[in-house]
């Protein structure tokens, strides 16, 4: 007599493969969720990092405006190593010494520093011959970013070339 041998195989999946698998899942889903949340939280930082270098660049090229509008008009009579702020207004470019903040978040200072050459005309940091044809220009931007202040910050020579 022959024995009929029947295999029961389950065609399903178990409760424990189902758990094991979503969390699985569930473990990608959040590691996925923090690095995007991560990702956002630099871009938002650096938002400021690049608005506050495009204002540091737009000073240097609003006082190269004021000195190709009149030199002796806009920058010979501006006091030296006092902070300056720009405003446009009227459609052109205009020094203030009244503080104010760009979007209530950027406070941008421009000061401008007297230039001694020396007998071959370079220019020195000490002694030499006060050239009241050029200054030294430093524009700072800084903005606050959680509980420390950010600053960028750029220095330049300009010469009034135009001689106006």
């Amino acid at each position: 007599m022959t024995k009929k041998i029947s295999h029961n195989f389950h065609t399903g999946l178990t409760l424990v493969e189902v758990l094991v698998a979503a969390a699985i899942i569930l473990v990608f889903l959040v590691a996925l969720f923090q690095v995007h949340s991560l990702y956002l939280r630099r871009a938002f930082l650096n938002t400021g990092s690049i608005k506050g270098a495009l204002l540091v660049e737009e000073g240097l090229e609003a006082v190269r405006f004021l000195r190709d509008s009149s030199w002796n008009t806009n920058i010979a009579p501006l006091a030296l190593e006092t902070d300056y702020n720009l405003v446009f207004q009227s459609n052109t470019w205009a020094t203030t010494t009244t503080a104010f903040f760009i979007d209530d978040t950027f406070e941008r200072k421009i000061i401008f520093s007297a230039v001694n050459r020396d007998t071959n005309g370079d220019i020195v940091s000490t002694g030499g011959i006060l050239d009241p044809g050029t200054r030294l220009v430093t524009v700072n931007v800084s903005w606050r970013r959680g509980e420390a202040t950010t600053t960028r910050s750029i220095s330049t020579y300009i010469t009034n070339i135009l001689d106006n």
